[in-house]
């Protein structure tokens, strides 16, 4: 089935589940820490060995200490997570396998990749070391070996892959958050933010200009606001290795999951309208919505079809290998009619493309209730979203998209070669999520971003003084409802975490080619977005975003 996919790049495909079960789920944990390590005293590295550090527990799962060794199990049972203390081991690899054998001395796994990640949380070293597995076993297998002096506390996981996926927030809370013992982390509240400089810009777009080119990543759209103004509107690079022709402020990519945030901006205009609450259940405004059973489908509100918080597992298969350009949006709705959720509602965090869907879709047929729901959500977006904030080319039109001044998607084989992936107006791997569209299938440019960035920073109030969104509604899609790290949790189509005591809301997209990231940081009055032309622009986000 996966080959006869039309235009369906292989790699690209196995590089979406790749990031959906590996990248997201445990590997950012230790990607996005970059405090500054505080050097040690020869005398406190003697005393340090010994002490445990500190770290946030998953919650809700079995402890079990033994030795020098904390084992953490969740409710499903086949999935460890162990912390163990190895000392005076010469690297990484040696002290993740005397872990391992610590844990089971019946341990026997080939190393597949270990790589390095920036220190931080009092580290000296972090590493993160993957094993090999076979696909029967549906099994992920990894360990964190973090150094400090002569000592390694080295975080071990082995676990099936659907419960990796599921307890991914509690894990990656523990991941995270470990710190060395007596370590003290960054405190900026107190910091007055400065203003953007014309050298800090020079700064901050050379990094992305080498780090595009180190990731072979042919074009990188920026977009940066501060105080209202905008401080840079273009990128680096080039929209197609072709015509080698440079991005601008206008360039189109594909924004992915960041249409969400915009999808629950349709929905606060509802709540600020009177025509909604977001405690509502789902069948008062929608009685054709259906989710597993009758009782579970009663339980539904309008707040958890944005939430990634009512135990829902991904359906990335069903999305992937059931959708083609002509797939109406109705199905959605009966995607989810036959799905049970795993967990209870508000427990965990289980990221979800078919809810967010059918919020989008809900939220037109209020709007226009005599329309084809995919067309009702398409007018409803450009009416009361894209026209009043000016965002002239943003779109769902995948053929208007691409027409003109559009980044082309690439990405990079085992060959290590650079090559486009294939799209056109009716084929194409991206073609998958129009079914889905108010989940992650708008385009946009870094112009039509800032103005969306700045209506969240003015919290509904356009550049000439008049209130387009009411504030309440519009900030209640930032409160957390559910954790999905250490210091981080979703809210409403947007993620908030903190970040050495400053406040961020941020979003992600990702999509066959396309990779993206908008960060917001209230407090500052300060925004920005990242959009790249490559699967390979992944690794580029969170640093820029830091």
């Amino acid at each position: 089935r996966i080959l006869s996919m039309k235009a369906c790049n292989f790699r690209t495909l196995c590089k979406q589940f790749r990031f959906i079960f590996l990248a997201i789920i445990f590997v950012t944990g230790c990607t996005n820490q970059t405090h500054t390590k505080v050097s040690e005293p020869e005398a406190l590295v003697k005393k340090i060995p010994n002490s445990t550090p500190e770290y946030t527990e998953p919650k809700g799962w079995a402890r079990n200490d033994f030795d020098d060794i904390i084992r953490y199990t969740p409710p499903e049972g086949d999935l460890v997570l162990a912390l163990v203390t190895i000392n005076s081991v010469e690297d990484a690899q040696k002290a993740a396998y005397q872990a391992w054998m610590r844990l089971d001395n019946n341990f026997q796994r080939d190393v597949q990749l270990i790589t390095q990640s920036p220190a931080g949380k009092g580290w000296d070293n972090i590493w993160r070391v993957e094993y090999q597995t076979s696909p029967s076993e549906e099994r992920v297998v990894l360990a964190w070996p973090h150094q400090f002096g002569d000592q390694w506390s080295v975080l071990l996981l082995d676990g099936h892959l659907g419960t990796v996926a599921k307890r991914s927030a509690a894990g990656g809370t523990m991941l995270q958050s470990l710190t060395r013992a007596g370590h003290k982390s960054e405190d900026l509240s107190e910091l007055a933010a400065k203003p953007f400089t014309p050298a800090m810009l020079e700064e901050l777009l050379d990094f992305v200009e080498n780090a595009a080119e180190a990731l072979q990543v042919p074009g990188v759209g920026i977009g940066i606001i501060e105080n209202g103004k905008v401080v840079f509107s273009g990128g680096v690079g080039v929209k197609n290795l072709a015509t080698n022709e440079p991005i601008d402020g206008d360039t189109r990519f594909m924004i992915a999951s960041n249409t969400k945030g915009m999808t629950t901006l349709l929905l606060a205009k509802l709540v600020e309208m009177g025509r909604i609450s977001w405690d509502d259940p789902v069948v008062t405004h929608y009685p054709e919505f259906k989710l597993g059973d009758q009782a579970t489908t009663q339980s539904v509100l309008i707040k958890h079809l944005v939430c990634a918080c009512t135990g829902l597992p991904r359906k990335d298969y069903e999305w992937l290998f059931n959708n083609a350009p002509d797939t109406p949006a109705k199905s959605v709705f009966t995607e989810l009619a036959n799905t049970q959720p795993t967990s209870g509602f508000g427990e965990i965090y289980q990221y979800n493309n078919q809810m967010a869907g059918a919020a989008g879709y809900v939220a037109a047929h209020l709007f226009y209730p005599n329309m084809e729901v995919g067309a009702a959500y398409d007018r409803a977006m450009q009416e009361v979203i894209f026209d009043p904030l000016g965002m002239s080319r943003t779109t769902f039109d995948f053929a208007k998209a691409i027409q003109n001044n559009a980044a082309t998607p690439y990405t990079t084989h085992y060959d290590g070669k650079v090559y486009p992936i294939k799209q056109t107006n009716s084929s194409g791997f991206n073609h998958t999520v129009t079914a889905f569209r108010p989940a992650g299938a708008a385009w946009s440019t870094p112009n039509d971003m800032l103005k969306y960035i700045y209506n969240e920073l003015t919290e509904g109030v356009s550049p000439s003084g008049t209130r387009l969104f009411a504030q309440q509604p519009l900030l209640a899609r930032r409160l957390a409802t559910v954790e999905t790290g250490a210091d981080s949790s979703y809210g409403m189509g947007l993620s908030t975490k903190t970040i050495g005591g400053i406040e961020v809301v941020e979003h992600g997209g990702s999509m066959a080619g396309y990779k993206s990231q908008m960060v917001i940081v209230p407090s500052a009055n300060v925004g920005a977005v990242i959009l790249t032309n490559s699967d390979e622009g992944g690794a580029l986000l969170e640093p820029f975003g830091r």
